[in-house]
């Protein structure tokens, strides 16, 4: 019989079944316990919960080895790994890993209040073997995954590749999640380092878009902690979704942005998602956002996901800076200045900004707010004033203290698209468009009235 590997394993290793975990004294009295989780770490690792000074604690600390019962919930047929204790970890990506997953079943359970990680176990596994049954061992079965997840990520790497903008890198990118990885929900979110928050910049298989939502990073659940952490983190049980409504509403608020329940734009996600996995964006050492997909089927996502979805982050990440850079290097000079177009008889568009955050209302419907709603702020009083509605990525790069860019990474490229998806989703009267690379028009359909800081009308 062919040596079973941990890696061929792993998918037992998620939870379905709780693992058995058997320690034994110095003086050979054994003690057994239900383990909330196991973590797979690499090809000869794993990580257990450190959550209470027990029995089982002082038994590992005494002898430094323990056995592990698993469970496949398909056949019913049990492993039982032999560990050795290594070290307990306080803090970093295995750490944060765990307690991330820890809390999700904490709320499927409702153990908040008694699921308290203190660390993260790891041990050396030393040795794998089937448990016989009734005079036989039952082989772990192999599981049919719903796609090709190799042949799917490889398709959509290929694809990607061939993206010479940044709206058609994103199209591809969600396009291909379902398409080609069977993912009917997802939601990419970018960081602002300067603000400490994540914003989103595309989803799918949602109601509202929530393009421009915004979430400090502290509150943004899942997402959070991988972009925290920089590594993938996935939950296969959820009773509930981390509160992002609440969150992102109660941020507005305290900032006096929300006058009323119906004003912060809808955010994107499942009313009672099962099963969430967030994965890091991370291009030239910086971690830029995570790609949260989640679905309504317990243990819907496994280590084969996050790998395919690790490789194509990365991919995806790479891509945002290098087309970000290509997109303002080859930005020709401003243009001249055109004639404004006519507008058509109406009353006309009021736009609302607040320099304390770049927020911008218009006709008094909060629209976007921080570099992207500078942006459009500077793009307004260039059209109100002196009737120019072409502009230049490079000009918006020079105007940079006055937009209030963060002095690296300031995602520009991306800022505008977003600004453009959110006016998209808005639907009125006023838009921007492509006109080449590095070029932009605004679109006016009325004239504009513009008020700072809920003063009188801009001059």
């Amino acid at each position: 019989m062919t040596a079973l590997t941990l890696h061929a394993i792993r998918r037992i290793l998620d939870g379905a079944i709780p693992p058995t975990l058997c320690s034994v004294s110095a003086d050979g009295v054994p003690h057994v316990n239900l383990l909330s989780h196991v973590e797979y770490v690499d090809a000869h690792h794993v990580a257990l919960t450190f959550q209470f000074f027990n029995r089982s604690r002082a038994n590992i600390l005494a002898t430094r080895r323990v056995a592990l019962m698993v469970e496949d919930p398909l056949t019913g047929g049990s492993l039982e790994l032999h560990l050795r204790y290594l070290r307990t970890e306080t803090e970093g990506p295995v750490f944060e890993r765990l307690r991330a997953k820890l809390a999700g079943i904490a709320a499927h359970t409702g153990m908040e209040h008694v699921f308290q990680l203190r660390g993260a176990d790891v041990y050396e596994v030393l040795a794998i073997e089937p448990l016989a049954r009734g005079g036989g061992g039952t082989a772990p079965s192999i599981l049919q995954p719903r796609c090709d997840l190799a042949a799917g990520a490889r398709a959509v790497s290929a694809r990607l590749a061939e993206c010479g903008d940044l709206a058609s890198l994103l199209q591809t990118a969600m396009d291909g999640l379902r398409r080609d990885l069977a993912v009917d929900h997802a939601i990419l979110w970018l960081l602002d380092e300067g603000r400490r928050s994540l914003y989103a910049l595309a989803s799918i298989g949602y109601a509202h878009t929530g393009t421009g939502a915004e979430l400090p990073l502290a509150d943004a659940g899942l997402a959070g902690v991988a972009v925290h952490e920089g590594v993938p983190l996935r939950i296969g049980h959820m009773a509930r979704m981390y509160r992002y409504g609440q969150n992102l509403h109660q941020n507005a608020r305290d900032h006096g942005l929300v006058p009323d329940a119906g004003a912060a734009i809808p955010l994107p996600g499942l009313a009672t998602p099962c099963s969430q996995l967030a994965v890091p964006l991370r291009a030239r050492g910086r971690t830029v956002g995570a790609l949260l997909v989640e679905s309504e089927s317990d243990q819907f996502f496994g280590y084969d996901d996050e790998d395919a979805l690790a490789l194509l982050c990365a991919q995806l990440a790479q891509a945002l800076a290098t087309l970000q850079s290509a997109d303002l290097d080859a930005a020709p000079a401003a243009p001249a200045v055109a004639p404004a177009p006519a507008l058509p008889i109406g009353p006309p568009l009021r736009l609302r900004h607040f320099r304390r955050d770049d927020t911008v209302f218009i006709d008094d419907q909060y629209l976007i707010k921080g570099v992207a709603g500078a942006i459009l702020w500077k793009v307004a009083c260039e059209a109100h004033r002196h009737g120019r509605t072409d502009f230049t990525t490079r000009e918006l790069r020079l105007a940079g203290e006055a937009l209030r860019l963060p002095g690296v990474q300031d995602n520009l490229g991306v800022r505008l698209l977003l600004l453009q998806r959110r006016l998209a989703d808005w639907g009125g009267p006023l838009q921007i468009e492509r006109t080449g690379r590095g070029r932009f028009r605004l679109l006016l359909g009325r004239a504009l009235v513009l008020s700072e800081d809920g003063g009188g009308p801009s001059s």
